[in-house]
């Protein structure tokens, strides 16, 4: 997988350059501009850029290459003062966020959660883990985190040609879908709580190795619905976990310290959707997200 990160501190662009070029094809920028020259003369699976930046930040970078039609997913790192700046960013298809200081096993652990991105569609389908259970946008998928990607852009290519469906909708579905199926892998079927997962990742632990063995003998499943009508789009996920209260996840903004483990999927699927609602047990989650009406149509 081909990385850029973009940052204007020597000692971060070093940490980083350390702990990641031995596994990917890392690129490496410390400012926008140089960025951006980059970004014309290759191709990137991911990027990661600081938001305060010189000669361009990151945000007027983001902004820019999608101008331009690169539509390559980006994580995003900010320090508390630039938060809201950082916020604008998000709905253009920003796949996570990191509040400044972060651990770079934090950053590593979603790289790795990403590194799925492009898949073979015919050798899933054949695999059973991602089964159409009903005409009409009903799935049902394996608990398996290394698939997480892959169940994302089956679902999304299946709600592509809905009409009214612009690709700012479907990057905020990408990056909702992304975070709300992870969650019910993690903390519903494998039963992982924070306290846990923090444990692991402060050790060094193999992460979503934990999270696979929990799950490799579960007869678990996932039920994903989607609801269409013209002025909305309707996703609901439900595991067959023991649920969990949505009100005591920390929130990354008011308690940065937990952005290193926790906090940070709720808050993205809240800036990417229109309205989000848990049941009773907290083991089902639905999101809508409105769409315009072309009126041109009417």
């Amino acid at each position: 997988m081909q990385i850029l990160f973009v940052d204007d501190e020597p000692a971060i662009r070093e940490l980083f350059s350390i702990s990641l070029k031995k596994d990917y094809n890392l690129f490496i920028a410390e400012d926008g501009l140089e960025a951006l020259q980059l970004v014309k003369d290759h191709h990137f699976d991911l990027i990661i850029t600081d938001i305060s930046l010189p000669k361009m930040n990151g945000v007027d970078f983001i902004k820019t290459i999608r101008k331009e039609g690169n539509l390559t997913p980006f994580i995003i790192i900010t320090g508390d003062s630039n938060i809201e700046l950082a916020i604008d960013t998000f709905r253009m298809g920003a796949i996570d966020f990191f509040l400044k200081p972060f651990r770079i096993a934090s950053i590593k652990t979603v790289i790795e959660r990403f590194s799925s991105m492009h898949f073979n569609k015919t050798e899933l389908l054949h695999s059973k883990d991602f089964i159409h259970l009903e005409e009409h946008g009903v799935y049902e998928i394996l608990p398996k985190i290394s698939r997480v990607n892959y169940y994302v852009n089956l679902l999304i290519q299946k709600i592509s040609d809905l009409p009214n469906l612009m690709e700012e909708d479907r990057l905020a579905l990408k990056v909702t879908l992304y975070e709300l199926i992870s969650n019910a892998i993690e903390h519903g079927t494998a039963g992982i709580n924070y306290k846990e997962k923090k444990e692991i990742l402060e050790n060094n632990g193999d992460y979503f190795l934990a999270v696979e063995n929990r799950c490799k003998d579960t007869s678990k499943k996932i039920t994903i619905r989607t609801i269409y009508d013209p002025g909305k789009i309707k996703i609901s996920i439900e595991d067959q976990g023991s649920g969990f209260d949505p009100n005591q996840v920390p929130d990354p903004i008011k308690n940065p310290s937990a952005n290193l483990f926790s906090g940070r999927g709720l808050f993205l699927t809240r800036l990417n959707i229109d309205e989000i609602d848990f049941n009773d047990k907290g083991n089902l989650v639905t999101i809508t997200r409105f769409l315009k009406i072309d009126s041109s149509t009417d």
